[in-house]
């Protein structure tokens, strides 16, 4: 998958992010991007701490083990996640919605 990126430690995943939605879900891609709609609106990093609870909890990881790295106040978005690799990188794919 293009928008995961593998690290010793964690993953990084490329995320196109759009704040303001009715319900916080991964979309699927966006121009090799994974899309996610947040609930929460683009105001004093409100949708970015949302982002982050998000992805730990679809996870099931500790909010601690997600960083947002790049994109803080842009659409297109890297985030690190603590862990193991590959234990990630297979949570995440059966976290995918259906093409």
């Amino acid at each position: 998958m293009e928008y995961i990126s593998t690290r010793e430690n964690g993953i990084v995943l490329e995320l196109f992010v759009q704040p303001g939605s009715k319900v916080t879900r991964i979309e699927g891609l966006h121009e090799n991007r994974l899309k996610i709609k947040i609930a929460a609106k683009a105001v004093d990093g409100a949708a970015n701490a949302n982002l982050c609870a998000f992805i730990a909890a679809l996870l099931k990881i500790s909010k601690s083990s997600v960083t947002l790295i790049a994109g803080e106040k842009s659409r297109q978005k890297k985030i690190f996640i603590l862990g193991d690799a590959q234990q990630l990188v297979t949570l995440l794919e059966k976290s995918l919605p259906e093409p």
